[in-house]
């Protein structure tokens, strides 16, 4: 069940946990048999609960997904990395871009044949225009997350 789980608290007492996070916050309440009326009603607590939470808050749009910057980036620009190969000893700016059908797009920029700066900034303009090709759609993939989103 999407965002629900069975959970032993402690020797003799159990409930049903939600936990799910939008844009980054984490939402989590716990519903307990003892203080719900039985393992039945805590569970319908539960999914009304999270039903009306989904239903109430936004979720993070496939765009503003592609736009996030991970902790990991150097570059400073989402979706831009640079990469070294032996092929390529000086190295290449690349922007990438995971589509909506699942496939990768990727334009890479030579450093050898645009000079270091003037590769970045083309790798930034080629990410702008792979972002035009993302559906502004919620980020989304559970069939229930995708009902209760709308």
């Amino acid at each position: 069940m999407y965002a629900i789980r069975r959970h032993r608290a402690a020797i003799k007492a159990w409930c049903w946990r939600v936990r799910f996070s939008r844009c980054g916050k984490l939402y989590s309440k716990a519903f307990y048999d003892l203080a719900c009326g039985g393992a039945r009603a805590a569970k319908a607590q539960a999914i009304a609960w999270r039903d009306e939470q989904l239903a109430a808050i936004k979720a993070l749009t496939l765009l503003e997904f592609h736009q996030q910057k991970r902790s990991n980036n150097i570059s400073g620009v989402p979706g831009v990395h640079f990469h070294k190969t032996s092929a390529q000893s000086l190295g290449f700016w690349q922007a990438k871009i995971k589509c909506n059908d699942g496939k990768r797009l990727a334009k890479s920029f030579s450093v050898r044949k645009f000079g270091e700066r003037e590769a970045f900034h083309l790798a930034v303009a080629a990410r702008s225009e792979l972002l035009a090709k993302v559906e502004d759609r919620p980020y989304l993939y559970h069939a229930v997350a995708k009902r209760l989103s709308r």
